[in-house]
């Protein structure tokens, strides 16, 4: 009688250790589990990033769009620089080796 006990009492705790492996290894690799949570909090703060950078260059269109509408020295370094262009009284030299 005492050795079916202890046959029991090792039964149960041998059960109770492969729930607990089972709810350990569902709570690390499961859905939403610790490797989603991880994987999650990483793709957050590479978006987080990819806001803030998203938000400086719009910041800087903003200011440049501004100046567009407002400053004519910088609307003629635009030019100048982007498309090219010359001033009305100037005189382009193009040295060919």
């Amino acid at each position: 009688m005492m050795m079916d006990d202890v046959l029991g009492k090792r039964f149960f705790l041998l059960a109770i250790g492969i729930v607990l492996t089972i709810i350990i290894i569902f709570t690390i690799v499961g859905e939403k589990g610790l490797v989603d949570v991880i994987r999650l909090k990483n793709e957050k703060e590479r978006i987080v990033l990819k806001k803030n950078v998203l938000e400086a260059e719009n910041m800087e269109l903003s200011r440049r769009v501004e100046l567009l509408k407002e400053d004519t020295s910088y609307i003629e370094e635009v030019a100048r620089r982007e498309l090219g262009m010359i001033g009305k009284d100037e005189t382009l030299y193009i040295i060919e080796e």
